[in-house]
């Protein structure tokens, strides 16, 4: 994007906070932060945080543009076909404050919002895997007018992006968890707990430890480090990235303080070192630059070893314990009640031991602390920070804040035995005791109107029209009309619009069952399979050389006669668009969770002629514009990554890498096979039939 001219370095990029409550929007704006993002009660991809009510929603608006700053609203899970109704309730309340951006990952919600509420900015959602220039292309032709793009891309990927992309408004996650899979493609929770990750229930089995079937040792292979991209800000400011976002929706105000104070710092171009702390002791595991530096051959192994949880701050070491009282050397001093953690070795994994600090007498750098209980602490063992007293926020209140208010000029006629009352389209009359007086009614008539409680409306400018000169009506009388009024009023202004169907039906094809097409180490297959007599073939729903990708299929397409080509990547719209002599189909990471979304596909890709229903559905309701292919029996693959299995989860050395491997695991029982394929991961779950070596003697 071009910049503007003459601005202030920290105005050069907007700095976006989670908020999982109004508590952490509030915290997020008063420490500097530019935006905030948050969910409604529904439909939202962060199911356990607080989420906002519609009245949290309009103090939060109110706040946000009488004080220069933004909101962005998350609608970032799949929507079923039966709840589009609910959808667009909640759609109609949205629009009826506004917001900033509506960042959403269900193309059926884009469509919805393009048609109706034409209003509410769209901005497409990391959950729709956007990792490529034509993904980006393809969202801004749809209407899109910002793209959060994958936390799987590296710097120079990210420069070439914003090059071949230079209108639309590209958004880049810079601190926070890290999911093992693409975000969006992720089918671990759904497949292993039957939680959906794609509609906000994730389980985190990312975060859970599994077994290598090989060495019998347990260990947490897909747990990545977080992400601190204190190093990489400046780059990203250079590249022309226009927002920074920081995960953590179910993070607390301490959290959401602390970070915003260390961004803000490092984008203003002051020194962010004294607010590290605060951001470590809040919540972060191990943590790192991510993906976005290169991942040469031996870079740094990104999982977070034996123990996946918050370690907050190294700040020592245990040097002696007598019973329970422990010695330790620290560099930053101990106060009472902050949280302290040590690491205690499991069977090749680390169990947390936490306690609050009681510290004694203290000389120099050392300090005695006391144990709630007898738990045996090894010498040497690293002293963990993971919560700092001093830094415990004060909570503010929800309704400290404002409501924002709808202005509606009113006129008030004061008669001899009533008062009639008027705004917007609404005109009511009411009986009225009136009885003489030497002052005039208009200041107390004025006071009364002027409030309006709860209500999304207020009468603003009021017009009064008195026909029988000085009087006095009893101010409860007015208060009960008011009341009375407001009701009406308030009823009259809501939008009285509902969701309607608006499908034209067509001719469709149906799909083999989805298992038939797979590749013979991937959930895709880019060589073509020969089904009933015609070929299918299907894009990766992961790739980093896209033109190379194009030309290839764009070669092998013509080979093939009358192929059917799937579409696994919202990138590859724009190959269809391009090449509209050939028949395609939705294939099971273009998702088609709702009949909208294949709506907007059909729209985009008119040769489209068919597609899976999302795989963790298996049902619809009509109507559709073509009929989905329901496939309940296909096992998807669990994680696609680009963290390399054997480098990152086991630890091995790039050295010596075949750069195809395979390698198994189990978990409760639940055995799966892994394919580490030129640095990118795939996992599935294998069952007894498909298991074709020995259990290692160790295992049985």
């Amino acid at each position: 994007m071009i910049k503007p001219q003459n601005t202030k370095l920290g105005d050069m990029i907007e700095l976006a906070l989670p908020a999982g409550t109004i508590k952490e929007a509030i915290a997020a704006f008063r420490a500097g932060a530019d935006a905030v993002y948050f969910g409604m009660k529904d439909f939202s991809a962060r199911k356990g945080a607080g989420n906002f009510s519609e009245e949290d929603l309009s103090r939060i608006r109110r706040y946000a543009l009488e004080n220069d700053r933004k909101i962005y609203i998350t609608v970032n899970t799949l929507i079923d076909d039966k709840d589009l109704p609910r959808l667009y309730d909640m759609l109609s309340t949205i629009s009826k404050y506004g917001c900033d951006g509506l960042i959403v990952q269900d193309l059926g919600v884009a469509n919805i919002v393009r048609r109706d509420f034409p209003s509410l900015p769209l901005h497409g959602s990391t959950q729709l895997a956007v990792h490529t220039s034509a993904g980006v292309k393809a969202l801004q032709g749809l209407g899109f007018e910002r793209v959060v793009l994958s936390r799987e891309l590296n710097l120079d990927e990210i420069a070439s992006i914003r090059k071949e992309c230079p209108d639309i408004e590209l958004k880049v996650f810079i601190h926070g968890a890290l999911c093992y899979g693409f975000s969006g493609l992720c089918m671990a929770s759904h497949c292993i707990t039957g939680r959906s990750a794609n509609e906000g229930s994730c389980a985190q089995i990312c975060r859970s430890w599994f077994c290598d079937e090989e060495t019998g040792k347990r260990y947490y292979p897909f747990s990545l480090e977080d992400l601190d991209a204190g190093l990489c800000v400046r780059k990203l400011m250079d590249i022309g990235i226009d927002s920074l976002k920081v995960e953590g929706r179910l993070k607390g105000p301490e959290y959401v303080d602390a970070v915003t104070r260390y961004y803000r710092a490092i984008i203003d171009g002051k020194d962010e070192k004294p607010y590290h702390h605060g951001v470590s002791v809040s919540f972060q595991r191990k943590a790192g630059p991510g993906f976005l530096l290169p991942l040469h051959p031996g870079h740094r192994i990104m999982t977070t070893g034996p123990y996946p949880g918050h370690r907050g701050e190294r700040i020592g070491c245990i040097l002696d314990q007598r019973g329970r009282k422990i010695l330790v050397e620290t560099d930053r001093k101990i106060k009472a009640y902050d949280g302290l953690m040590v690491l205690l070795s499991d069977k090749g994994l680390a169990e947390p031991y936490r306690f609050s600090a009681k510290p004694g007498e203290a000389q120099g750098n050392r300090t005695i602390l006391f144990l709630p209980d007898d738990t045996r602490l090894p010498k040497g063992a690293d002293l963990f920070m993971i919560s700092d007293s001093s830094l415990n926020m004060k909570a503010i209140s929800e309704t400290e804040l404002p409501l924002m208010k709808k202005n509606i000029g009113a006129r008030i006629r004061i008669e001899k035995e009533q008062i009639s009352v008027s705004a917007g389209n609404l005109q009511e009359s009411y009986p009225c005791n009136v009885s003489a007086s030497e002052n005039s009614p208009e200041k107390a008539l004025r006071t009364i109107f002027s409030q309006s409680g709860t209500y999304s409306v207020q009468l603003s400018p009021i017009n009064i029209e008195n026909t029988i000169g000085d009087c006095y009506i009893n101010p409860s009388e007015l208060k009960k009309i008011r009341r009375d009024f407001m009701e009406k009023l308030a009823s009259s202004e809501k939008d009285e619009h509902h969701y309607e169907a608006k499908v034209e039906r067509h001719e469709s094809t149906q799909l083999p069952p989805r298992q038939r097409l797979d590749g013979e180490r991937t959930p895709w297959n880019t060589d073509g399979v020969v089904i009933d007599g015609r070929t299918y073939i299907s894009f990766p729903a992961v790739r980093y050389e896209e033109a190379n990708l194009f030309r290839k299929m764009e070669e092998k397409l013509k080979t093939i006669k009358n192929p059917l080509v799937g579409l696994n990547n919202i990138g590859d719209i724009i190959f269809a668009q391009k090449h509209p002599e050939y028949d395609y189909f939705a294939d099971i990471y273009l998702y088609l969770p709702n009949r909208e979304a294949a709506v907007l596909l059909k729209e985009a890709v008119p040769s489209l002629v068919g597609g899976y229903l999302w795989i963790e559905r298996e049902e619809y309701e009509e109507p559709w514009p073509f009929k989905p292919t329901v496939d309940t029996s296909y096992r998807p693959a669990l994680f696609i990554s680009r963290a390399c299995y054997r480098h990152d989860g086991l630890g091995l050395s790039c050295a010596d890498c075949k750069r195809h491997n395979t390698f198994h695991a189990e978990q409760n029982g639940r055995h799966y096979v892994i394919y580490a394929d030129d640095c990118t991961t795939i996992v599935r779950e294998e069952k007894k039939e498909q298991r074709k070596w020995t259990v290692p003697s160790q295992m049985q």
